[in-house]
């Protein structure tokens, strides 16, 4: 039997050990114990089993210091979902953890956003003025992704998690990821008309679309056209 097979069991008879049937809730935590031994699990080994870790197929092009509007996407996606993340020096890859199914999704939406982001103020890069200095023009382009990102944030759902998950989160950290450093980016630097920029992606994030292949067709918590 495979470490995941086992897992997966252990979680069974652990369901069955909280049963109203003395009889049936004892023999099933006698197995768990049992299994436990058997395999050199632990309690915590399986509280943690519980936690899953995805990356974002999509990376940006930084590689050592994200942009705010980088940070404020992932950021956004770790409220909607009730996940964390964590930015992979080096490679650039962001990477998000917390109970299986949420942070599976979370990346796919890290993914989906990051596309449609990217695209949108690639556009609005090649709408400017080609006189304009390319200082400029980046800094109302990181401005322009800061509004865009806002838009979504505001028709997301935040999802509030509990203590309990607040903790096993913490302790999955401890366990699997050691020391962090918090997350900041680079905010855009000051420009003319950099407020203009930041409605303008205000207005284009409210076209921001999300939709995902899931049981009984359900939509995620980001999706569809604010009116």
């Amino acid at each position: 039997m495979s470490q995941k097979s086992v897992m997966e069991r252990l979680k069974k008879l652990m369901v069955l050990s909280r049963s109203s049937n003395p009889h049936e809730a004892a023999a099933a935590l006698a197995r768990a114990q049992q299994l436990m031994h058997e395999h050199q699990i632990t309690e915590d080994d399986l509280v943690l089993s519980n936690v899953g870790d995805f990356a974002c197929r999509f990376t940006w092009s930084a590689k050592t210091r994200p942009t705010k509007y980088q940070t404020c996407l992932w950021s956004m996606i770790n409220a909607v979902f009730g996940v964390r993340s964590v930015f992979m020096e080096g490679s650039g890859q962001i990477r998000f953890y917390g109970l299986t199914d949420r942070a599976e999704i979370a990346a796919y939406t890290c993914d989906v956003l990051s596309r449609q982001l990217r695209q949108a103020r690639a556009d609005f890069l090649g709408a400017q003025n080609k006189r304009i200095k390319r200082t400029t023009k980046i800094s109302r382009a990181d401005n322009f992704a800061e509004g865009w990102i806002l838009a979504v944030r505001s028709k997301a759902q935040r999802l509030v998690i509990s203590p309990e998950e607040e903790q096993l989160l913490l302790r999955y950290e401890d366990t699997a990821l050691g020391e962090m450093a918090e997350m900041t980016g680079r905010a855009a630097p000051p420009s003319r008309r950099s407020d203009q920029a930041f409605c303008d992606g205000h207005r284009e994030g409210r076209k921001a679309q999300l939709h995902a292949p899931m049981a009984g067709e359900q939509r995620l918590a980001i999706a569809g056209e604010v009116p």
